[in-house]
């Protein structure tokens, strides 16, 4: 049989080898006449046997290979990297605060105690969150406690579904999360990612080399990633690295005295240091040495692009396309984003989904329209945290001309056009340097008659986008994916004389205003949430969902 360790590795035997070796030795015992054909009760048997062998040498090669830390997974994998004085990075848990209403004075036991039963919440999706800090003698009343999530990893928390009481309190009479996570944990080190950093781990014996000094980062617990840039040159390079220095860059939550004691320990001798965060390292000597480096920084992401039928029938689902990005499109350090890998997000997320008119931005707005309509009312410009002064939209150009230029920074703008002809342009892009975020501070404002003002933005959209700078990492926020066309849903819908029906506008961006753009019913509507109360006549209404870019979407509601 060829099951043997030699030169090459293991080998095993095949299915035709075994089945060889069975019929001869069975021939052998009762006679060369033996039927074996499969169909036979002897061949059936041989199979099995053959069966039986193959399966336990599968093992025998899985246990072989899984001494190569490549090979290995799970718990064997951990034990393969110890070998090289790693270990698996453990998740972090998620945190949200979540409010409770109290009708009487209680005791609520946390994590920060063992003599108790934690006091411990669900969210409808079954998962478990537990008080932090022991709480005793509160009540009545409502408060708002810290709870952490029961499982390690990234648990992404939506407004108002923790609500499942799992530890039962005399007292506690309602639970809920108005808002989402405070802090989002960390999901354990995936076996991919432990490989990676075990193959690089070998560095961690060299002394002076950006080899070993990138070992030694990543093998700090609670670093995500590390990224060590070196200028060899004698100048101040293009990312401001002086000459002859290095560039540390760390992602994730490890202590400063771990990441300035790695640098310390294996930078080389003289070389210089570049960054913001600072630490200070106690020498042999007694003498103080400052380590530099600098932390990942979030750099906020816009996005936009209009999100259409592919069957034609069905509307794209926004809701679930919105909210999946927000962890499926997650760029990493430095990492350029582009319309393709957008677009083939979004369909991961909903396969009826067509991308279109995509494109990426740093919400720096240069150019602010007013159009469509004459307008009354007044706005502000703020730029680098300057506020001009009241603007009327019924002030001659000049003199909004004059209130922009007096914000400092905005010397140069130029406005143009004219009430008359219902367009009014404040051009910014003559500035030399802009990195302020012009916003309009009051944009709700009403024509003669009933007509809303709509503004629209030019943030320079591009199809592909790269942060300012090699620290800086893309963060996408459900708030600042911009869909169009808008959709109100649901889109129809049949509603009794005075019964409430709740309508929600998705896509847009920014805040979303209710209105009855008809109102047959005598009905009414909650301007901030969209909850419609029907009037007391049997007729049909019409309801409205406005963004603050003017996008909107209409739904129609039958009131009988």
């Amino acid at each position: 049989m060829p099951n043997a360790i030699g030169p090459t590795g293991l080998t095993t035997a095949t299915q035709a080898e075994l089945l060889a070796q069975y019929t001869a030795d069975l021939q052998q015992i009762y006679g060369a006449d033996i039927n074996l054909a499969s169909d036979s009760p002897d061949g059936q048997l041989i199979n099995i046997f053959i069966q039986a062998n193959l399966d336990l040498q599968d093992l025998l090669v899985q246990i072989y290979n899984s001494f190569d830390p490549d090979n290995a997974i799970g718990v064997v994998l951990d034990q393969r990297v110890a070998i090289n004085g790693i270990q698996r990075q453990a998740g972090t848990f998620t945190i949200t605060n979540v409010t409770l209403v109290l009708s009487q004075s209680v005791n609520l036991y946390g994590l920060d105690q063992t003599a108790q039963p934690v006091f411990t919440v669900a969210d409808n999706a079954g998962n478990n969150w537990q008080l932090q800090t022991t709480q005793l003698g509160v009540g009545p009343g409502t408060v708002a406690y810290a709870f952490q999530a029961a499982l390690p990893g990234a648990n992404l928390t939506v407004p108002n579904t923790i609500t499942v009481p799992v530890t039962v309190v005399l007292g506690v009479t309602s639970i809920n999360n108005p808002t989402t996570y405070t802090t989002l944990g960390l999901n354990e080190e995936s076996d991919a990612n432990l490989k990676v950093r075990r193959q690089k781990s070998v560095s961690l014996a060299s002394q002076g080399y950006l080899a070993g000094l990138l070992a030694a980062l990543q093998n700090i617990n609670g670093v995500i990633s590390a990224f060590v840039y070196e200028n060899n040159t004698g100048s101040t390079n293009g990312d401001g690295v002086p000459g002859h220095s290095i560039w540390v860059i760390i992602d994730g939550t490890a202590s400063s005295s771990d990441i300035a004691n790695a640098i310390y320990t294996k930078r080389n001798a003289g070389c210089g240091l570049f960054g913001q965060t600072s630490f200070t390292i106690t020498q042999v000597d007694g003498s103080p040495f400052i380590v530099v480096w600098d932390f990942v920084v979030p750099e906020n992401l816009f996005i936009t692009f209009t999100a259409s039928s592919i069957d034609g029938v069905n509307a794209p689902n926004i809701a679930a396309v919105r909210a999946g990005l927000v962890t499926s499109f997650t760029p990493g350090v430095n990492q350029e984003v582009d319309i393709n890998h957008l677009a083939t997000q979004v369909q991961d997320i909903d396969s009826n989904c067509l991308v279109t008119n995509a494109g990426f931005s740093e919400a720096k707005t240069q150019i602010l329209n007013l159009s469509d309509v004459a307008a009354s009312g007044s706005f502000k410009i703020s730029y680098n945290g300057n506020l001009s002064a009241s603007i009327n939209w019924n002030d001659v150009i000049g003199t909004i001309q004059t209130k922009i230029r007096a914000v400092s920074g905005l010397s140069v703008a130029n406005v143009t056009g004219s009430i008359s002809s219902k367009i009014l342009t404040i051009d910014l892009s003559l500035l030399t340097s802009a990195l302020g975020i012009i916003y309009v501070t009051n944009n709700s404002l009403q024509t003669g008659g009933s007509v809303a003002i709509t503004f629209s933005y030019d943030e320079d959209y591009e199809p592909t986008l790269t942060p300012t700078s090699k620290k800086n990492q893309f963060t996408i926020e459900a708030a600042n994916i911009v869909i169009v066309p808008m959709i109100l849903s649901p889109s129809t819908a049949t509603v009794a004389t005075s019964g409430t029906k709740q309508f929600t506008g998705l896509g847009g961006y920014g805040t979303l205003t209710y209105s009855i753009s008809i109102n047959n019913s005598g009905g009414s509507i909650n301007t901030s949430t969209g909850l419609y109360t029907a009037g007391t006549t049997p007729s049909t209404d019409q309801l409205t969902v406005v963004d603050v870019l003017g996008n909107s979407a209409t739904a129609a509601v039958a009131v009988n």
